[in-house]
């Protein structure tokens, strides 16, 4: 229901800056909103709402929850986009760094951005140290939830510069905690993560199955991620042209996320491997599979999800699954569906 609350978000910004407030709570909605467009995969987007967030809390002062949050999903959303020194300066500049605030509501968990921060500048000792620590202390609280805190996927990766055995074994770890929310975004980060300590078919078949659940969620960038890595995966064990594919997908999909070190690494392993490093664009709905192109369709339409659902004769929670990647790959919201699909727009009264 991501897009619903991206509805919200943009709602409550709205009457906000109708009202010509300011303070704390328009900060507080635009972090609300960059957040969601993080989670989406719209970077640019993102970034956008996040430093301007970041411009309201810090005219309130320094150190306060509202300005943590937004730090936090900045420098998030910066490594997201492989600007890597750029996150690590503002992190610099905010102290984003144990000890860490004690009330600010960071998403994910403030210790594991801290965690990958360290990865992306290569302290890995550091890295293993930050965030096995932070597993123990959410653990300790019952806390698995891998969409808030994805630790222990980044520990395998931090973990396998020193002990390949045990990195293996968070990664494996990861999945399964993943596997117990039942999130489709989550489970398919944890793989792909999990896979990046792997080599050859083991690797392959761990991004595959990534790419699947990934492409059944609104998370754009790690769908692309997911798709990016496959390819590299699929090259090392000598299926180059089988690659290409994802390779492509994954490329066009950096691209529109605004994942600018992604599409660069996707253009290097295809001319590595003696691919061409673009092709043709295609028409948005040739890039839907049937069953997502019969719900974009109907929803198109002004049908809501319960009227889909009935229609086709499927679960509801089927029905938000082919949305979201209808959303995803279309690079819109319910509004501009129909425009993208190249049918009239239609208001929801007029629903047929």
């Amino acid at each position: 229901e991501i897009a619903r609350a991206e509805k919200l978000f943009s709602s409550a910004i709205l009457e906000f800056e109708i009202a010509g407030w300011s303070g704390a709570h328009r900060g507080f909605a635009y972090f609300l909103m960059g957040f969601a467009r993080l989670r989406r995969g719209f970077l640019p987007e993102a970034e956008d709402f996040l430093r301007r967030g970041l411009r309201i809390a810090d005219r309130m002062g320094t150190g306060l929850p509202l300005q943590w949050n937004l730090v936090g999903s900045l420098i998030d959303t910066l490594l997201s986009r492989g600007r890597d020194r750029e996150a690590w300066e503002v992190a610099q500049k905010y102290r984003f760094s144990p000890p860490y605030h004690q009330t600010a509501l960071v998403l994910p968990d403030v210790a594991t951005i801290y965690g990958k921060l360290l990865i992306s500048r290569g302290d890995y000792d550091m890295a293993v140290e930050v965030l096995a620590e932070t597993g123990m202390r959410l653990d300790k609280r019952g806390w698995r939830s891998t969409v808030h805190a994805p630790w222990a996927g980044h520990l395998a990766v931090a973990m396998a510069h020193r002990d390949l055995p045990s990195a293996r074994k968070n990664g494996d770890d990861a999945v399964a905690r993943a596997r117990e929310s039942g999130s489709p975004s989550a489970i398919g980060s944890a793989l792909r993560l999990a896979a990046s300590v792997w080599e050859g078919p083991h690797a392959v078949e761990l991004l595959q199955e990534a790419v699947g659940c990934l492409g059944r969620s609104p998370a754009g960038y790690e769908h692309a991620h997911a798709l990016v890595d496959l390819g590299a995966a699929l090259v090392q064990v000598g299926r180059s042209l089988e690659a290409a594919e994802h390779l492509y997908q994954g490329m066009e999909l950096a691209k529109h996320c605004g994942a600018d070190g992604l599409e660069v690494r996707a253009r290097n392993v295809l001319a590595s491997s003696g691919l061409q490093p673009s092709r043709a664009l295609v028409p948005a709905k040739v890039t839907l599979n049937p069953q997502e192109l019969e719900v974009a369709q109907l929803a198109a339409r002004a049908l809501p999800p319960q009227r889909i659902a009935e229609q086709l004769r499927l679960p509801v929670s089927v029905v938000k699954q082919r949305l979201a990647a209808v959303h995803r790959k279309l690079g819109t919201g319910p509004e501009g569906l129909a425009d993208a699909l190249g049918l009239p727009t239609l208001r929801p009264g007029q629903a047929d």
